[in-house]
């Protein structure tokens, strides 16, 4: 299954600290060809972080109600149940904005 940055699915998503998982939707960042992906998990509980992406089209991507992507994580191609949609051009953009001032090294 090939993804591009901007899809978003629904993955059964692991936790770290705790047995079990919680399926939830997540925008895909990067998908190298392999069985893994990177993914941006998605809530809609705000928590005002620095790095949240508030997502202006998520009826669009196929959401159910106004929501965030926050943090990153490595994710199996196998956890994805389905995909629902895709961000706008506009979160996209914001998405990459959002990653360069994570990732970007600064000049000085």
């Amino acid at each position: 299954m090939d993804l591009l940055p901007g899809d978003v699915v629904l993955v059964e998503v692991r936790f770290h600290q705790v047995p079990g998982a919680k399926v939830r939707p997540t925008v895909v960042v990067l998908d190298s060809g392999d069985e893994d992906f990177i993914g941006a998990p998605i809530t809609t509980r705000v928590r005002s972080a620095e790095f949240e992406l508030n997502l202006d089209g998520w009826q669009d991507a196929g959401l159910n109600a106004p929501s965030i992507a926050r943090k990153i994580a490595v994710l199996a191609k196998t956890s994805i149940r389905r995909i629902l949609g895709s961000l706008s051009d506009e979160d996209l953009a914001h998405l990459r904005v959002a990653l360069c001032r994570a990732f970007c090294p600064r000049s000085e």
